[in-house]
């Protein structure tokens, strides 16, 4: 057991599941450092008669009647999709909760920090005499100010070397309040800066620890840019916490200057967004297929698709559908998907498949029973800019993800010949340092080969050397058994005979990339299992998943059982 001797204290009004997350990552990442205990305030309920003053002072400005107006048309259409959600529950023959139980509440967290020998403090005011006496009954050495109200010197003067903020926006051109990024997308800026810092009776002004920019790209909304923000403040944060338990911490003085903005009121807000929703590129979703065939293949199938999947629900034998896509990228990518689309999609799958990691599925084919309509998702090649943007989604959900990797191209930080061949530059793999950090974080890892290589050669020489070299580097870097592989392309002439019987006697199970679905089976012969490209288009995505697209790909013979 490590000696966690440094002692570090929360106070926070975020959601009890992103204090959970944040509390996992220092004790993984920093094991000098303990996490002693989490002063939580609870967010005080506007009142009735508050309520009733804020509609009357809207009653007459029509910046404020609009916003009502879009209130009421968006209840409608929460309320319309609510009726899709049943509807595809039904169609899905869907279990009403296919994830389980996704609330984590303050009970859940008190329980998760007692687990870790921490203890849960909530208070209706951070500087009340039990708040503080709590506090000081820790005798911590760090406080972190992990998204609360301006706190007073009485409180954050406690733990012995004081505490640390985390700012959002970059200093010190912009302080204060709004939503992350809103200032710099209207300002035009390319980035936006995520800085942890002392905190200090004046605003967002004390020392600077630890800091990192976030490049605004072509696709970024406000809603990726908090994602990023989000994961990369996690990263400082976990990053200043080891510093000054290794007494390593800097301290940089913030320059003078910089415009304090406040938190728009929300008519404003309404209006900014619009403004930047005018002059920013929206991102697009590619479609393989017009959208009039898709809905009359939904059209003539419904009935089928229905009744089939009834049918699985009675037996428990649903099948289990991975999907493979390959970067998530705010830049325009001929295979990249932007951050806001896929966590877009992600909510919808997790409200009506069950998302399970490749290593439950298996396990749940080998079962013979599979009760609920399952998806994996998988991501080939290893982009790194996965690392930032595939984890900001990882981190909000909780859904997991396996990354099919290429060692070589991880080892040398060359780029892919396939993107260098369409003059796609600018898209590198992940360092080494970010796959340790990713498989720290949860990750599952799988050989992709070494450089990419094409397995329908039958040179056995080079084979060994991509197939089984790639296990041998991963397993190196990673520290732990790597036993699945998916081949590049992924179709029947990219996987030789002489390439499946060597990927086979070198990994417990292999992927191919042409589609089709993985029954249960109490065989237990899984060692080849079948993907499905993961579409952009949520619609399509929707349809792939219930085979209602797939053409099926005859399966080779030296792929059959």
């Amino acid at each position: 057991m490590p000696d966690r001797a440094f002692r570090v204290v929360i106070f926070s009004m975020m959601a009890p599941k992103d204090i959970a997350c944040l509390v996992s990552r220092i004790l993984t990442e920093v094991p000098e450092a303990m996490v002693c205990g989490v002063l939580y305030e609870t967010r005080r309920e506007k009142g009735l008669r508050e309520r009733i003053a804020l509609w009357l002072r809207g009653v007459g400005d029509p910046t404020y009647l609009a916003y009502y107006a879009e209130r009421i048309w968006g209840g409608v259409l929460q309320a319309l999709r609510n009726i899709g959600d049943i509807l595809l529950r039904f169609w899905h023959a869907c279990p009403r909760s296919p994830n389980g139980q996704t609330r984590f509440d303050l009970e859940e967290l008190a329980h998760f920090l007692e687990k870790e020998q921490g203890s849960l403090f909530v208070t209706a005011d951070l500087h009340s005499l039990e708040s503080l006496q709590f506090v000081r009954s820790l005798r911590a050495d760090l406080g972190l100010v992990y998204g609360t109200r301006i706190l007073k010197p009485g409180l954050f003067n406690i733990p012995l070397q004081g505490s640390v903020n985390i700012h959002k926006r970059k200093v010190p051109d912009y302080r204060g309040g709004g939503p992350i990024g809103l200032w710099e997308l209207l300002a035009g800026e390319s980035e936006i800066g995520v800085t942890v810092h002392r905190v200090d009776v004046k605003l967002d002004a004390g020392a600077v620890i630890n800091s990192a920019n976030i490049p605004i790209e072509p696709f970024d909304n406000l809603i990726s840019l908090a994602l990023k923000a989000d994961v990369v403040g996690n990263d400082l944060i976990v990053k200043s916490v080891a510093d000054f338990a290794r007494g390593a911490a800097r301290e940089k003085p913030q320059g003078e200057g910089g415009r304090v903005f406040r938190n728009p009121k929300v008519p404003e807000l309404r209006a900014y967004k619009k403004q930047i929703a005018a002059k920013r590129q929206a991102y697009r979703a590619a479609r393989g297929w017009p959208l009039s065939k898709l809905a009359l293949r939904v059209i003539l199938f419904a009935p089928l698709v229905i009744a089939r999947n009834w049918l699985r629900r009675l037996r428990g034998r649903f099948p289990v559908v991975i999907l493979y896509h390959h970067l998530v990228s705010d830049k325009p990518h001929p295979m990249g998907i932007s951050t806001d689309a896929l966590l877009r999609q992600v909510e919808f799958l997790r409200r009506h498949y069950k998302i399970t990691s490749l290593r439950e599925a298996m396990e749940m084919l080998k079962s013979g029973r599979v009760n609920a309509p399952t998806v994996v998702l998988t991501f080939d090649d290893g982009y790194d800019e996965n690392f930032v943007n595939l984890r900001s989604i990882t981190e909000k959900t909780g859904i997991p993800v396996t990354l099919f990797v290429c060692s070589g191209h991880i080892a040398t930080g060359t780029e892919f010949e396939h993107d260098v061949k369409q003059n796609l530059r600018g898209y590198p793999p992940l360092s080494l340092e970010h796959l340790v950090s990713l498989s720290c974080n949860g990750f599952e890892f799988g050989g992709h080969t070494r450089f990419h290589f094409d397995c329908g050669s039958s040179d056995r020489k080079t084979l060994i050397a991509e197939i089984v070299g790639c296990q041998s580097d991963l397993e190196k870097y990673l520290g732990r058994p790597v036993n699945v592989f998916s081949f590049p392309w992924g179709l029947p002439k990219n996987m030789s005979a002489e390439a499946v019987d060597l990927a086979r006697a070198t990994y417990r199970h292999i992927f191919s990339a042409y589609g089709g679905v993985n029954f249960p089976s109490d065989t237990n012969t899984f060692w080849h299992l079948q993907r499905c490209p993961h579409s952009s288009d949520s619609f399509e995505l929707e349809l792939q998943i219930q085979s209602i697209l797939n053409l099926k790909t005859p399966k080779p013979m030296h792929l059959q059982e």
